[in-house]
């Protein structure tokens, strides 16, 4: 491991720190009011100032742990592996703008590893050659397909998912790390079986989920074909994805098989540290989030601190 990254690893012990415990959660499901949410979320770290939007909080604060993890992760490959879904969660921002004429810049992460302002550009110039080969040739086909008259966000939605899925297996390959190639397999079956649900509730065919699934992961898309047909059940695939497959929720599956595999990892010489530090800071900013919104709907406190006790 290189001097840098044993330097980022003693900062990281000191950041851990820092994260949010099961009381400051507990805590913050007793908030009546946003404005009681916000002075507790500035009391935990979470203050932007001249802010008072519980979300754009969070997308704000979570910017700077992007900014922070670019500090603390040396690997360019493992870097550019956490940086890739906002990378893309600004592709998809800018491309729809790019096609409804409106600068959607302001809800992009400015901390992705392409600079905001230089996509958008880029984008409006179909210019892609700046960006990954995964990335640009989503752009191209999603240009080819509007030029076309197939004008829709799914359209979008869909190639630059494959190409992220795509470019995060590559970046995963060429870090030399077994435990990204096993993050990025989790991500691409909790995505796959978020698709199974919601054709499911939608009524959807069989034909249309096989469209959208995304190759790659490790439960292979014929056998949630199946799954989605009937001729499976949740007893056929893998255990930690059965709760998910029931009605759980993605995020916190995903966040629980990540918290296991990077604590199967352990190992305060490598990288791992950094990587431990910036999943904990992702499960952290969506737990929050899950508990505002449950308290914003109505729903019950004890079934909030279930959940907390479930998932910190």
């Amino acid at each position: 491991m290189s001097s840098e990254q044993l330097f980022a690893n003693g900062r990281i012990a000191v950041l851990s720190n820092r994260l949010m415990s099961v009381d400051k959660y507990l805590r913050l499901a007793e908030f009546n009011g946003v404005v009681e949410a916000l002075r507790l979320l500035a009391e935990f770290g979470y203050a932007v100032s001249g802010c008072n939007d519980c979300e754009q909080v969070l997308r704000l604060s979570f910017d700077e742990t992007l900014k922070e993890i670019k500090e603390l992760c040396t690997s360019q490959s493992a870097l550019r592996f956490l940086l890739c879904r906002y990378d893309y969660h600004n592709a998809k921002v800018l491309m729809k703008g790019k096609y409804m004429r409106q600068d959607f810049s302001e809800s992009c992460f400015a901390n992705a590893f392409y600079p905001v302002t230089d996509m958008r550009d880029a984008f409006n110039n179909d210019d892609y050659s700046y960006f990954s080969e995964n990335m640009a040739e989503a752009c191209d086909a999603i240009d080819a397909e509007y030029a076309d008259g197939h004008r829709s966000a799914q359209i979008i939605d869909r190639l630059l998912d494959k190409a992220y899925f795509d470019d995060l297996r590559h970046f995963a390959r060429h870090s030399g790390t077994r435990l990204l190639v096993k993050l990025a397999d989790a991500q691409i079956n909790t995505a796959n079986i978020s698709l199974v649900s919601r054709f499911k509730r939608a009524g959807l065919d069989a034909e249309q989920l096989a469209f959208w699934l995304i190759e790659g992961g490790s439960i292979k898309p014929s056998v949630l074909v199946a799954f989605f047909e009937g001729k499976l059940t949740e007893k056929d695939l893998p255990e930690e994805y059965r709760k998910q497959i029931i009605g759980g929720d993605a995020e916190m599956t995903l966040a629980s098989i990540r918290k296991k595999l990077v604590a199967d990892y352990a190992d305060p010489l490598t990288l791992q540290p950094a990587l431990q530090y910036f999943y904990a800071k992702v499960s952290e900013t969506e737990l929050i989030r899950r508990i505002v919104a449950d308290v914003k709907n109505g729903v019950d406190k004890e079934k909030i601190k279930e959940m907390i006790n479930a998932n910190a």
